[in-house]
């Protein structure tokens, strides 16, 4: 979709590829629900290909739908917007909407180790059994 809607940009309209931005959308993850396990590791996937097959363009999204099933957890949350930030901004994403207070404040490098852990075992479905274990884990060190 997003290569038929660039290249009607590019070639018919004459469009700079650099004014054009797509979002693929990021939806969230750690919800229990086996199908959505994989939502982060394909919207990196995304970013990739479309930056591939429509250079130029930039890709933006809505972070914090990433771990809105965590929310009332908020440095569980913080964790998530900021390792996401950090592996789809190396994939190629050039925008997110976010707090932006937050994201100085909770750089990648600043993640408590341990939470990081199993904050990317759940964002990059590291482990099959990651969701019920990470979760489970993430909730008992770090949220009670």
């Amino acid at each position: 979709m997003c290569q038929r809607a660039y290249r009607i940009l590019v070639e018919d309209v004459g469009f700079n590829p650099q004014d054009i931005i797509f979002d693929p959308n990021i939806l969230t993850i750690g919800t229990g629900m086996s199908e959505h396990n994989n939502y982060a590791v394909d919207f990196i996937k995304a970013t990739r290909e479309i930056k591939r097959v429509c250079p130029g363009c930039k890709i933006s999204g809505g972070v914090s739908n990433i771990a809105f099933s965590f929310r009332g957890n908020e440095a569980v949350r913080r964790a998530f917007h900021s390792a996401f930030l950090h592996h789809a901004c190396k994939a190629g994403m050039d925008m997110g909407i976010v707090n932006s207070q937050q994201v100085i404040e909770d750089a990648y490098e600043k993640i408590d180790k341990d939470l990081l852990e199993f904050v990317e075992d759940v964002l990059l479905n590291r482990r099959a059994s990651c969701f019920s274990t990470a979760h489970v884990t993430i909730l008992r060190l770090f949220c009670l």
